[in-house]
């Protein structure tokens, strides 16, 4: 076994060398940019309501410059139920002007911003470990299929741009205080490490907090009087980026915070020790090997139910770079403090509130900071003299995280997707409204109800060809007639039943695989289904 093991070492040494280097790392890229594009329109299976929503007020700013409320340029965009963040509505507008509107382009918003916090984190790493060719290539491999980001790359939500301003600050806060040279451009640096905290606020609720605590940290880790001016320079751009976010609270008093007062226990009428105890029962999750390693988030629109947020390499990493951090006095380095410290406060946002704890989306900082701070696992076992055990425990890295990528990546594309169809809940929209035009009606009704969203309809008509253009009109309580057709909800056929009117009914299902065949698992029925009168 030893044998084997040494021989991969050597192997993966040779990978590494100074020749093959940028090729292996051209291959791996080439590698992570195919999974994350792969079937990415289609999988997960139908688009979310939140997803549709984002698309269609994307597609709006892409066309006339105004939200789906007629307003200009809007600083936050109003939804079905909330206040969506801009920056990733205004980054799909882009994707959307350069490629055009369909749920590729959609989705490959997200891919977009994954893969600039996965180059922000590989240069950050890079600066750390001083061009460690065995750390690169780990922190590429990790960061390019570990699941919370595999997952929430492929799908259309806020979220993914919360990821790439973190990793972006962080990267500015290395250069600036632990770049060997300080020049003029120092102040540059500080001015936008200060614009790139203040703006992530824009991204994702929970970074109306976590920047806060960014910015405190930064003050309480690297005060000191010839960093002073430094950290004067930040607080003001930062405080500069967030007047638009000010000047819409005080036009629009508690939108911002509306959506947080329906899910956080803080406006329960109970005590505050009892809230103190839910805080830390909900914090207490998020550090669980439930959550961690074996299930991850029970939606299925946040996780794939196989393994959890990490890999379990990556948590034994992790834990093994905390050890290297404290008994090998390497706390003394501020830079590591300081990502201890944030990975700390990562999951306290997602602590507060009270619906889907624990929660994959609020908490995917958590995931990113374990990351970074698993590297110095890595930086542990290449500090052994000996270079058989060495080269021993870099093999076992290689297999290991190996086998669990093969595992995640085929539950992914061979189980997922039939998993997915019931999370994201509009599978077949986009057929199911083209089946309705191709009938040339007269009208087509779409039921507007609790499980659907009128946002899907709007998008989605994007997407298919209604030359006639048939009226197509929303009614949560539709009444059947002569040369209409209904689109409906599988969930609203009962509501449909109770007319005896004769219609021709259009739906298709969800074919399985033969791998799903085996696991005994049923052809999905079609969610979206048409009624023609």
């Amino acid at each position: 076994m030893n044998k084997y093991l040494w021989m991969i070492s050597e192997f993966k040494e040779r990978l590494c060398s100074k020749r093959a280097y940028p090729f292996l790392v051209i291959f791996l890229l080439i590698l992570v940019l195919a999974a994350h594009t792969l079937h990415l329109a289609d999988i997960p299976t139908g688009l979310f309501q939140d997803e549709t929503s984002i698309g269609y007020n994307a597609a709006l700013i892409s066309q006339y410059g105004i939200d789906e409320h007629g307003i200009h340029y809007p600083t936050y965009f109003k939804t079905f139920d909330d206040y969506k963040n801009p920056i990733y509505i205004y980054a799909a507008a882009l994707v959307f002007k350069a490629f055009g509107i369909s749920e590729f382009t959609l989705r490959f918003t997200s891919v977009i911003f994954y893969l600039a916090s996965l180059t922000f984190t590989l240069l950050l790493v890079s600066k750390i470990f001083r061009r460690n060719w065995i750390i690169e290539i780990y922190t590429l491999v990790s960061f390019g299929f570990l699941p919370i980001l595999f997952v929430l790359s492929r799908v259309s939500f806020e979220l993914i741009s919360q990821l790439t301003w973190f990793s972006a600050a962080n990267l500015c806060i290395w250069m600036l205080f632990h770049e060997e040279s300080r020049d003029k451009r120092s102040h540059f640096k500080a001015l936008l490490c200060g614009i790139i905290i203040g703006t992530s606020i824009y991204t994702y609720s929970t970074a109306r907090v976590l920047s806060f605590l960014m910015l405190v940290s930064l003050w309480v880790i690297y005060f000191s009087r010839k960093n002073i001016k430094t950290l004067g320079l930040i607080t003001l751009t930062f405080s500069i980026s967030l007047i638009p976010y000010v000047l819409f609270t005080i036009n629009h008093p508690g939108a911002i915070t509306e959506r947080f007062r329906s899910i956080s226990y803080l406006y329960y009428p109970i005590s505050i020790f009892k809230k103190v105890t839910i805080f830390f029962a909900n914090l207490a999750t998020y550090w669980s090997p439930s959550f961690l390693t074996i299930h991850g988030d029970s939606n299925l629109r946040h996780s794939t139910g196989y393994g959890g947020i990490v890999f379990s390499m990556v948590l034994l990493l992790f834990l093994m770079g905390l050890a290297n951090l404290i008994f090998c006095k390497k706390l003394n380095n501020q830079f590591s403090r300081f990502l201890i410290v944030n990975l700390l406060l990562a999951p306290i946002p997602a602590s507060l509130t009270s619906e889907g704890t624990p929660h994959a989306l609020r908490s995917l900082l958590f995931g990113y900071y374990m990351l970074l701070l698993s590297c110095y696992g890595v930086e542990l076992l290449l500090e052994f003299k000996e270079q058989h055990i060495r080269r021993i425990l870099i093999a076992c890295i290689a297999i290991f995280l190996s086998f669990e990528i093969s595992g995640y990546q085929l539950d992914y594309f061979l189980f997922y997707p039939s998993k997915s169809i019931q999370a994201m809940g509009s599978f077949d929209f986009k057929t199911s409204l083209q089946t309705a035009i191709d009938q040339n009606p007269q009208e087509i009704i779409f039921v507007n109800s609790a499980p659907t969203s009128y946002s899907n309809l709007r998008f989605y008509s994007y997407l298919v060809k209604n030359p006639r253009r048939i009226t197509i009109s929303m009614n949560d309580k539709p009444i059947p007639a002569p040369d209409h057709c209904i689109l409906y909800n599988l969930s609203d056929e009962e509501k449909l039943n109770h007319f005896s009117y004769p219609f021709t009914q259009y739906s298709s299902g969800k074919k399985i695989n033969i791998l799903e065949r085996f696991r005994g698992i049923e052809p999905a029925e079609s969610i979206m289904k048409v009624r023609c009168y």
